[in-house]
């Protein structure tokens, strides 16, 4: 157990606290004024933004990365690469989806230690999933353990895919049954550690959308990493990242995707 979190459900009651208080209050109740956009297009909520400072103000030893936070002060993102303990947030993943209404959406808090994810948490306020992991210590979903690996049998995988990783593995239903584009990040770590989609692939790997659920699925038994087998890394992330229920599952769905490089 790390020394900031002596028990990982307290991490999870403030999550909750907060979509009771801010997310769901305003959740197909937002007001003029109250959706923004951000460069690239990305909407945020003023709901995004109360949480995240909510949060930021309750977590022990509140060293923070935020997206919203690095949003308006890029050097924020620096405090991966120091040696505190950092606490890396996302307080609506799938804020699109919020925005309008759609119920798919997460609060996302990883604990990074020296440049390592060492937990991660999902909660998701509509349907009330929540999943806890600390390193070594196993997942809890909704309160019972899982332990990933691919079914006895299966021929054929289902997952989700983004750009021309989604291309890719379209054009090889020999491998892959089924593959949908992205909708919110943390919904499709959820979908894998319930056994429901047996992989996920990014092109666009910010820590506050994947340091918990990459580590999540690690930590249950699952295989996460690069394209190109490295590690995923918090501080520097660059490259396409592959996340499986399995390693045998992220070796074949790897090998697909990387058919024309």
């Amino acid at each position: 157990m790390n020394a900031l979190v002596s028990d990982p459900s307290q991490v999870i009651n403030l999550m909750q606290e907060a979509a009771r208080e801010i997310i769901l209050p305003r959740f197909r109740s937002l007001e003029d004024g109250q959706i923004d956009e951000k460069d690239g297009g990305e909407l945020v909520t003023v709901a995004d933004i109360e949480t995240e400072k909510w949060l930021t103000a309750r977590l022990p030893g509140s060293t923070v990365v935020g997206e919203e936070a690095v949003f308006a002060d890029k050097s924020v993102f620096d405090r991966l690469s120091g040696t505190d303990p950092v606490w890396v947030i996302d307080p609506i993943d799938g804020t699109w989806n919020f925005a309008h209404g759609r119920p798919v959406f997460a609060v996302l808090i990883a604990l990074v230690v020296e440049g390592m994810v060492v937990g991660g948490w999902i909660y998701e306020p509509v349907s009330g999933t929540t999943i806890v992991g600390m390193r070594g210590d196993g997942v809890v979903f909704d309160g019972s353990p899982v332990r990933l690996g691919p079914p006895p049998g299966e021929s054929g995988y289902v997952g989700t895919a983004a750009r021309y990783l989604f291309e890719r593995t379209e054009q090889r239903p020999d491998v892959v049954d089924r593959v949908y584009r992205p909708n919110c990040a943390g919904h499709e770590y959820v979908l894998i550690l319930s056994g429901e989609r047996a992989f996920s692939a990014y092109t666009k790997l910010m820590p506050w959308d994947h340091a918990a659920g990459s580590f999540l699925v690690r930590e249950a038994g699952g295989h996460s990493a690069l394209l190109d087998e490295g590690l995923y890394d918090v501080a520097r992330p660059r490259g396409d990242l592959l996340t499986a229920d399995s390693e045998a599952t992220w070796h074949d769905v790897a090998a697909i995707m990387r058919e024309n490089d």
